[in-house]
């Protein structure tokens, strides 16, 4: 009698695990295969644009070249969000960060020598 109650006990924990090993139940539609490319997945997204920052970074750009002196101190990422803030007039997020850091990059080029 010591005996049949572990054996019992161990048939029930079997039945219940192996009950839950059943396979999920087939919805009728298959999960289409992804799409492979060099060994990853292909994802398809659509473009972002990217125009108003290009198109603003060539603005900031220009403009640190011109308003720049060779012995000026270097813009501060601070100074040169200002100064996009005042040339945005209206433009879009984006094109106020490209002129930011076009303008950045257009007094650096001043300031070093890289004109």
């Amino acid at each position: 009698m010591k005996r049949a109650l572990p054996l019992t006990l161990s048939l029930i924990v079997l039945g219940f695990t192996l009950a839950g090993c059943e396979k999920p139940a087939d919805s009728g539609a298959e999960t289409p295969a992804g799409e492979m490319k060099n060994g990853h997945p292909v994802v398809h997204a659509p473009p972002v644009e990217t125009h108003p920052f290009e198109d603003g970074y060539k603005a900031g750009y220009d403009y640190g070249r011109e308003h720049a002196r060779k012995h000026d101190p270097l813009p501060t990422d601070e100074q040169s969000a200002d100064v996009a803030r005042q040339q945005a007039a209206g433009q879009s997020d984006r094109w106020e960060r490209g002129f930011a850091e076009g303008y950045a990059d257009g007094v650096r080029n001043v300031v070093t020598g890289k004109k």
